[in-house]
């Protein structure tokens, strides 16, 4: 599961003042954690004494198990040193320009026009259940906007090979960053009120 850590930045190259929003992903990958611990200790268990002995063969149960425990462990390992994506959000006379990084590696410019943001609202990347609270303190969360051509809500932030979800605290930021450049656009009233928008 992915976290996101918000931070505002004012940069002033060459003596113009930028106010910008930096996403940092964060990677909480506690499970992978867990299960490189538990399949590498389980592994050098069942490996124990194997190269010791003389009566060492490849096919014994418990090496075959071992390596496929390794194999796992390895695959975690990996998952854990994934580069974490970056989000910069400024806007650009009336253009809301959001650059994606990877890691150092760039990876795409997302440019909007600020007066083709019609509505924004945050919505859960899962169905609701009837009995969940409105709002809370999960990562499944997507902020959407509507533009003055399609009826139809799109992901803000998208990227393409990966689900990329944000907390609502996260969201609510974004949207008071795009609301100070555009004060008219549209926030559904619960969020609004909720997030004091």
């Amino acid at each position: 599961m992915r976290k996101f850590i918000l931070a505002k930045f004012l940069i002033n190259p060459n003596l113009m003042v930028y106010n910008e929003l930096h996403i940092f992903e964060e990677s909480q990958h506690l499970f992978w954690g867990l299960v490189i611990f538990v399949c590498t200790s389980l592994g050098t268990y069942l490996l124990a004494g194997s190269f010791i002995f003389i009566d060492w063969n490849m096919f014994n149960p418990n090496q075959v198990a071992a390596l496929i425990l390794f194999l796992i462990s390895f695959r975690g390992i990996f998952i854990l040193s994934e580069p974490l994506y970056k989000f910069v959000l400024y806007f650009e006379e009336r253009t809301l320009i959001i650059e994606i990084s990877k890691g150092t590696l760039y990876e795409n410019t997302i440019k909007i026009p600020v007066d083709n943001i019609e509505s924004l609202k945050f919505t859960s990347h899962n169905e609701r259940k009837p009995s969940e609270a409105l709002f809370d303190f999960s990562t499944s969360y997507h902020l959407m906007y509507q533009s003055r051509e399609n009826a139809s809500y799109h992901k803000l932030i998208d990227v393409e090979s990966a689900s990329i979800t944000l907390k609502v605290e996260d969201i609510a930021d974004i949207m008071r960053f795009i609301k100070k450049e555009k004060p008219e656009v549209h926030i559904p009233k619960e969020q609004a009120t909720y997030f004091n928008l």
